[in-house]
């Protein structure tokens, strides 16, 4: 870690929403670095914020507060011929293949777009040759270049997205969900072809997605989300074997394991009850709270940090604040999930006795 180039440097940002007259919180006060060749994850259930910490990030959407620094420069401060240099070398792929194709256009048209921006001193025959070379890499035919989006296959779309995100040679690249609208077989081709662009062009992913298992397979490091904010970052297996926070706990429990005689997955999966609060109106304390199986009156209190916990293992969790090692964080865990057990029970007993003595 030490001796990786930052790339990216993304320091307190949050990105509000006005919603009649108050703050929808979509990104609050987020904080991680990205390193020059990797792959930093961002997962996280639908709606905690992690389109528009991309977006956000890109400058698509302005930052509410906070820095996205990109080689040292804040990219939200950037103006004129330094903006649009920027927008050359951060590229963004989306989520929906169709949606993002404009239906009047060629596949060749797509792509040669950013040509015409950032390359216009490029005549015709170079523009077509860069595509022509773009769609082989992406594992297209040249024939592909006249036909238009509606003509062509969900994962042939999503390549001609991955193609046109590679035509103005960016060195970073936002991968919204590529693969969530795909077949299952056409998902692992588009995996692996990001792959193999990211060793051959030397290009740094932000991989958001919601497919855990996939996520493990392509990250190098994992960021978790819950309601705009990061609770856990670490390296992936650090995450997937040994997670910290109570929500990535229940999130990596519910990964399905693909074998019909193995049932662990569903005895020991972590059932989280209540619902997930409003980003308008989140709890005053951490976030989690309300779905947490280990809640202490201090969770309902004060917003934990976002700590250090082990060797680059960032954790914002009570359990862990006051410089409590790991161990003594799950003695605490244990403790507080008897004692909420009990008063669960105890909870569930009087509601049985008032039940009966209304029948009476």
């Amino acid at each position: 870690m030490e001796n990786k180039k930052v790339l990216l440097d993304v320091k307190n940002l949050s990105k509000y929403f006005n919603v009649k007259g108050q703050d929808l919180k979509a990104v609050d006060d987020v904080s991680f670095k990205i390193n020059e060749g990797e792959t930093f994850g961002l997962v996280g259930e639908s709606g905690c914020g992690k389109t528009t910490c991309g977006r956000t990030i890109l400058g698509m959407y302005k930052a509410t507060k906070g820095e996205v620094l990109y080689n040292g420069k804040d990219i939200h401060s950037l103006k004129g011929k330094e903006a649009l240099d920027f927008k050359k070398h951060g590229q963004y792929i989306f989520q929906d293949p169709y949606a993002s194709l404009d239906p009047r256009m060629t596949v060749g048209e797509i792509i040669a777009e950013g040509l015409y921006v950032h390359f216009p001193k490029m005549n015709e025959a170079e523009r077509k040759k860069v595509v022509n070379t773009l769609l082989d890499e992406v594992g297209l035919n040249k024939e592909h270049a006249l036909r238009y989006p509606h003509e062509l296959s969900g994962g042939q779309r999503q390549r001609v997205g991955i193609a046109r995100s590679l035509a103005v040679e960016p060195s970073f690249i936002v991968c919204d969900e590529p693969i969530s609208a795909l077949d299952v077989s056409v998902q692992a081709q588009i995996v692996n072809l990001l792959n193999h662009l990211q060793k051959e062009k030397k290009l740094t992913y932000l991989f958001i997605s919601h497919d855990l298992s996939m996520v493990k397979h392509i990250s190098d490091r994992l960021g978790v989300m819950y309601l705009g904010s990061l609770v856990e970052l670490a390296d992936s297996e650090k995450v997937y074997n040994k997670p910290l926070h109570p929500y990535t706990k229940a999130l990596m429990s519910a990964i399905p394991v693909p074998d019909p005689d193995h049932n662990s997955d569903i005895e020991n999966r972590i059932h989280l009850e209540g619902e997930v609060p409003s980003p308008i109106n989140a709890p005053k304390g951490c976030k989690f709270v309300t779905r947490c199986p280990n809640a202490m009156d201090i969770c309902r209190q004060k917003r934990p940090d976002f700590l250090e916990v082990e060797n680059d293992h960032f954790v914002s969790c009570h359990l862990f604040q006051e410089g409590r090692s790991v161990e003594e964080a799950e003695e605490i865990q244990r403790k507080q999930l008897e004692k909420n057990a009990q008063i669960k029970l105890e909870e569930e007993k009087k509601k049985i006795a008032k039940l009966k003595e209304n029948k009476k």
